[in-house]
């Protein structure tokens, strides 16, 4: 701190030397410099500069400091200062010349010499007002950006750099040419920018030429020898940015994506918060914004479990839930790793101890009754459900377990000690399912909406697709056989899928939970389906390598219970929209609660038989839409 005030102090000092140098030279450029002619006049103007350099300087720095000039850092001088030093180098300016009016009175008070003729010289002339003030703009400007001018002078390019096209040229782009330019020791280096705005073709930011359109970029790439790009367009959209990724597939060059100038303090954009594109940034439609914080007052105060806590979903269900001040949350889950990670992270990302780990299994009924008699929680969010389809379709006893026998469990203690919100968390192969996961959580959907005809409690269902990211969708297990060398495995060439974010299902699921309407399964507008065989060819392009020439794209046949496309909505399920944009909802119905419960004691009993035949024979007289692959 010490050092920094004397620093400040050494900066005044040079800016009244420069202050007074300016009124020095605004005098010589007001005779052209020569002094023949100056000189018979000396005298007067010297005892004149002498008489006012004082108050133009103490005018000035005070300036200067009200303008914060002395606050910032010389190595990072921008265009903020330089407009701060023209600002009040003006006011300046305007208060000198103010004062020089007021100049004419003060020769009565004997204050100003006689000139060579016997006058009184009555004020400073205008040109030297004048010439004082672009020369003060200039010297102390100069001063400022001269240490960085230096400092990027003497920077040299690595001779192992990355070469760099970047997309877009706007406010974004111009940033991080300049963070790159700046920062060479990172080991990027600008040659071009592409950008589909005409008038900007043709011209030069930071002396890096704009070249070409985006559907030019596969040329460009070839032209200037490129390795990297980096897409810096606030909010690509996803179809434009793969059309991106469709041009390098044919080059081993990285594709990046620089964060939205908009959301960084003062524009600046650091070269470590350029990540690579990731498959998410390609979902085909624009990501789900929901704004959650006008309706979220039902969780301020209330004590909320989450069942899976642990999983993709459940954890990310947490981090979003705290945001808005609940009174405590339980974390439950099955895993003792997964929980304690999360638990953790609270303590230490979160810095709070209003978070509870559980570890307890949903299909133990009488411990699940020990967490509500102990902590008695308001809202509950069933995560909790295996997924995984072919190895439910080996193991259909324990998806029964788990994602039935456990959702009752769950729900009906849920009614029983008088919740006010219950929000089931369900997936596409609910309909028409052909497959024992897809069929169990099918069920779970009958159990909450027949609990909703006859409990105060507000059951509500939320169905969507597969999640990026999650522990069971195909990105974790592309990747991982691409760091192997590949070959990437799809099931087929045709098979598609609904796709979004985790961030965008965890909002969605939030959502629901403050429409209080029982019985409600909701569900977001999801785009087109994607193709997997697409998904895996831009993830090989996006990991810098060529699809079928690096890594080979192998397909290996559906899997037991797989479909090529799923389905969001069954018949009958009549779809309305809701006042949140993309989520539309359908009122479920629900089952004859005694004939539900006497199939879920008839399922339970053979799977604890480990009977997996008639579990399944009982799914399908059940469920008359269920139709596995045996069918």
């Amino acid at each position: 701190m010490f050092r920094g005030k004397i620093h400040r102090i050494l900066l005044a000092c040079v800016d009244a030397a420069l202050v007074a140098a300016a009124l020095g030279l605004a005098y010589m450029l007001r005779r052209d410099f020569e002094f023949a002619k100056v000189m018979p006049e000396w005298p007067i103007y010297r005892i004149q500069y002498i008489c006012i350099v004082p108050i133009v300087i103490i005018i000035r720095l005070c300036l200067f400091y009200f303008f914060k000039l002395y606050k910032g850092i010389l190595r990072y001088a921008s265009v903020n200062e330089l407009t701060a030093i023209i600002a009040s180098s003006t006011i300046g300016t305007i208060i000198f010349f103010i004062f020089n009016l007021v100049m004419e009175m003060l020769p009565r008070l004997g204050y100003m010499p006689l000139n060579e003729t016997g006058e009184h010289v009555r004020r400073v002339p205008l040109g030297v007002v004048f010439g004082e003030w672009v020369l003060v703009i200039l010297l102390i400007g100069g001063a400022r950006f001269t240490r960085r001018i230096i400092l990027n002078f003497g920077k040299r390019v690595p001779q192992n750099a990355r070469r760099v096209m970047i997309v877009g040229a706007g406010d974004t782009g111009e940033a991080v040419a300049r963070q790159l330019i700046k920062n060479p020791g990172r080991g990027y280096y600008p040659v071009c920018f592409i950008d589909d705005n005409p008038l900007v073709r043709g011209k030069q930011i930071h002396r890096l030429p704009v070249v070409a359109s985006l559907d030019k970029a596969g040329e460009m790439i070839e032209e200037y020898r490129i390795d990297d790009i980096i897409v810096a367009i606030p909010n690509m959209p996803p179809k434009k940015l793969s059309q991106l990724v469709a041009e390098c597939k044919n080059s081993s060059v990285v594709l990046r994506i620089a964060p939205n100038v908009h959301d960084l303090i003062e524009g600046k954009i650091e070269v470590s918060q350029i990540r690579t594109v990731e498959i998410e940034d390609l979902l085909g439609r624009e990501p789900v914004r929901l704004a959650l914080a006008e309706d979220m007052n039902y969780i301020r105060g209330e004590t909320i479990l989450i069942t899976g806590a642990g999983g993709s979903i459940g954890s990310e269900l947490c981090r979003q839930l705290i945001l808005y001040k609940p009174k405590r949350l339980l974390l439950l889950g099955k895993g003792e790793n997964s929980i304690y990670e999360i638990a953790a992270e609270f303590r230490y990302d979160f810095k709070t101890q209003d978070v509870i780990p559980i570890i307890a299994d949903i299909t133990d009924r009488s411990r699940l009754r020990q967490i509500f008699e102990e902590y008695k929680p308001s809202i509950c969010f069933h995560a909790a459900a295996h997924k995984h389809v072919p190895l439910m379709e080996i193991y259909p006893e324990e998806a029964v377990k788990n994602n039935i026998v456990g959702t009752r469990n769950v729900a009906e203690l849920s009614d029983e000690f008088g919740l006010k919100i219950f929000v089931l968390i369900s997936t596409d192969k609910a309909v028409h399912p052909t497959n024992v996961m897809g069929a169990t959580k099918r069920m779970a959907e009958l159990i909450i909406f027949t609990l909703a005809e006859r409990s105060g409690t507000s059951f509500v269902a939320v169905r969507f697709g597969n999640v990026l990211g999650s522990r069971g969708s195909v990105v974790p297990l592309f990747k991982k056989q691409i760091q192997r060398g590949g070959p990437v495995t799809v099931t087929h060439k045709e098979v598609m899928r609904y796709f979004m974010t985790i961030p965008e299902a965890v909002s969605l699921v939030i959502q629901t939970g403050a429409m209080r309407e029982k019985g409600r399964l909701f569900l977001l507008d999801m785009g087109e389906p994607v193709k997997i065989a697409d998904l895996a060819k831009n993830l090989i392009t996006l990991s810098g390598f060529e699809p079928g020439k690096d890594i080979e794209v192998v397909y290996t046949g559906l899997r037991p219970g797989e479909k090529l496309k799923e389905e969001l909505l069954t018949e009958g399920e009549g779809i309305q929209k809701t006042d949140f944009g993309k989520i539309f909802f359908t009122q479920a119905k629900g089952s004859d609660w005694q004939v539900l419960l006497q199939n879920i004691e008839a399922l339970k009993g053979f799977a604890k038989k480990g009977d997996r035949e008639n579990i399944r024979k009982l799914l399908k007289e059940i469920l008359p839409d269920y139709k596995d692959q045996g069918s």
